[in-house]
């Protein structure tokens, strides 16, 4: 079977699929699976934890929620679809809701030092903060 055969069998095959699961499935299938999340990096320096996250096609950056849990860095948002009225004839852009879990490695204050976006990436500068747990408590006896 040649190329040319495989990938009509391929396009016949996801034409078939489109017609029975419907317009939205492909679209819709990368959130589904988790896969719709932003790509993500996490810096760590002496005095603090640096988190470059990929955000490219947020229209309103603000709209993005963004929490820390203890070690953990929660991030939640959707990623916009100028030509949602359209049909796509290739989906491969993150596109929808996502919810990204980016384990920091180090406490942090939940008040940041930074945070900018340009050029599609978010940076976000954290203090690192002193971990307690597990640090002996002295009882004073009165």
């Amino acid at each position: 079977m040649t190329l040319e055969n495989k990938n009509s069998n391929l396009s016949r095959w996801r034409e078939l699929a489109t017609n029975f699961l419907g317009e939205d499935f492909f679209n819709e299938l990368p959130t589904a699976l988790g896969r719709n999340t932003p790509r993500a990096d996490v810096y760590q320096s002496k005095d603090e934890v640096i988190v470059l996250i990929d955000l490219p096609g947020i229209e309103d950056v603000n709209s993005v929620e963004i929490k820390i849990d203890g070690k953990t860095l929660v991030v939640k948002g959707k990623y916009s679809n100028p030509y949602k009225n359209l049909k796509a004839a290739i989906v491969e852009r993150n596109r929808g809701d996502f919810k990204k879990i980016i384990p920091l490695g180090s406490n942090v204050s939940k008040r940041y030092n930074s945070a900018t976006y340009k050029k599609g990436v978010l940076e976000i500068r954290f203090p690192k903060i002193k971990d307690i747990s597990g640090e002996k408590i002295n009882i004073n006896n009165l």
